[in-house]
C-alpha cells in the first residue's frame, strides 16, 4: 500500500486548490491507477494505491492532473508506504489528523472516496480490506472514546467566529445548500443572536426556514452585503462568489465586517480583505483557531491511538493470511510429512531471533490451552 498526501499541515490553500479534483478528474486518475482511492477535501488530497507502485510515477500522474510541475509541490508531498500508509488512513478516518481534531465529516468523506473506487470496479482485496478496516476502526473510536462526542468542525468554528461579533449579528451565507454550507447554516442557527440571509439557486426553498432565516436568489447576493456584519461563502464554484469590485460597490455603510471563506479553491477574491473595515479569514486560518480544541482532546487522541494500533494489527493479519491462501495446499502437503519437532527446527533456522521468539511465545500459549 502506498499513500501520497498533500495535507493542510504542509500545503496552504494556494497549493491545495490545484488538487481539489472534480469527480471527472478523479475517475480519470483512477483509470491510470486501477483500484486507487482519491480522497479530496478542503484540507487534504490523498491518493491510496495497492501493491508496490513507484511513488514517483504516482506523483507524475497527480502532477499532470493538477497542472503543476512535480517540483512545485514536492516540498508539500508526504509519502507513506506499507503499514505506515494503512496507519495514516486509520488516523485520517478517525479524525485525529484533521485540522479540527475529532470532526465527523472526514469519515463520510473517506467512505465516499472508497465507494467511488469500488464502483469503478478495479479495487483489489487490499484496498477493500484496508478501507473497510479503517471505517470499522473509526466507528470504534467514535463509540469507545469521547473524541467525537463534543463535535467540532470548521463549520462550528466559523459560526462561533460570527457569533462573537456582537449581541445581534446579520450573516449573509452563500452556498447554504451545499455540503459544508448546510452544516454552517445548522451551526449558525444554533446561535439565537444571529440573523441569517442565505442564497438559493432558485426561487423555491426546499425546506421550511426558521423565523430568523430568509432566502434570497444567488444572483442578488451582493444586494444584501451592506446589511451583513459577516459574509460566509462555502460553495464548490470554480469562480469567485465575492469579488473586491462587487463588494466595494455593495457595501455603503462603514462598519466592521468579517468575511469567512470556507471553499477550496477560494470563493472570495483575496483583495476583498484590503477593503476598509473588512477582515477576511480563510480555511487555513482555522488551524490556529482549532489549536485549543486539539489540546483539550489530547487525552482522547491517546485513547484513539491505542485503538488504531489494535485495529491495525487485525487488518495486517487479514492481509497476510490472504496472501498465504494460494500456498495453503502446498504447505499442508509439506507439513504432513514433517514432525512437530522438525517444524520447530525449520522455523529456528529460517526466522530471525525476534520472529522465532514470537513463534516460540505462540507455541507456549498453545501448549497452555486445555
Amino acid at each position: 500500500m502506498v499513500c501520497l498526501s498533500i495535507p493542510f499541515q504542509t500545503a496552504d490553500v494556494s497549493v491545495r486548490q490545484h488538487f481539489a479534483f472534480s469527480e471527472e478528474q478523479r475517475s480519470a486518475i483512477r483509470r491510470q491507477i486501477p483500484g486507487a482511492v482519491l480522497l479530496c477535501t478542503c484540507n487534504r488530497m490523498e491518493l491510496y494505491a495497492a501493491g508496490d507502485p513507484a511513488p514517483e510515477a504516482l506523483a507524475g500522474i497527480l502532477s499532470q492532473a493538477a497542472g503543476l510541475a512535480a517540483e512545485e509541490f514536492a516540498g508539500c508531498l508526504r509519502i507513506y508506504t506499507g503499514s505506515k500508509a494503512i496507519r495514516h488512513l486509520f488516523r485520517v478516518a478517525c479524525g485525529i489528523d484533521s485540522m479540527v481534531v475529532g470532526e465527523d465529516e472526514i469519515l463520510r468523506q473517506v467512505k465516499e472516496a472508497y465507494r467511488e473506487s469500488a464502483m469503478q470496479g478495479t479495487a483489489e482485496f487490499e484496498i477493500h480490506t484496508v478501507f473497510q478496516s479503517a471505517v470499522t476502526c473509526a466507528k470504534r473510536v467514535k463509540t469507545d472514546t469521547a473524541l467525537s462526542r463534543t463535535p467540532v468542525s470548521v463549520a462550528t468554528l466559523a459560526a462561533n467566529e460570527a457569533a462573537r461579533l456582537g449581541e445581534t449579528v446579520q450573516v449573509l451565507l452563500i452556498g447554504a445548500s451545499g455540503r459544508i454550507g448546510s452544516s454552517v447554516l445548522k451551526n449558525l442557527a444554533s446561535h439565537p443572536q444571529i440573523r441569517i440571509t442565505m442564497t438559493i439557486r432558485s426561487h423555491e426553498v426546499p425546506f421550511t426556514l426558521p423565523s430568523h432565516v430568509c432566502a434570497v436568489p444567488y444572483a442578488e447576493r451582493m444586494q444584501h452585503a451592506d446589511a451583513a456584519d459577516c459574509i460566509i461563502s462555502a460553495t464548490s464554484s470554480p469562480h469567485y462568489t465575492v469579488t473586491a469590485k462587487a463588494l466595494r460597490e455593495g457595501i455603503l455603510t462603514r462598519k466592521p465586517r468579517l468575511l469567512i471563506d470556507l471553499a477550496v479553491p477560494p470563493d472570495m477574491e483575496r483583495s476583498c480583505g484590503h477593503l476598509p473595515g473588512v477582515r477576511m479569514i480563510g480555511i487555513d486560518d482555522f488551524e490556529q483557531i482549532a489549536q485549543e480544541n486539539r489540546i483539550r482532546k489530547q487525552d482522547m487522541v491517546t485513547q484513539a491511538e491505542a485503538i488504531i494500533a489494535e485495529e491495525l494489527e487485525v487488518c495486517l493479519k487479514k492481509s497476510i493470511f490472504h496472501g498465504l491462501q494460494p500456498d495453503l495446499e502446498r504447505i499442508r502437503s509439506q507439513m504432513s510429512a514433517m514432525t512437530p519437532d522438525g517444524l520447530i527446527y525449520h522455523l529456528r533456522e529460517t526466522l530471525d531471533s525476534s520472529q522465532f521468539a514470537a513463534v516460540a511465545s505462540a507455541l507456549r500459549q498453545l501448549g497452555m490451552e486445555d
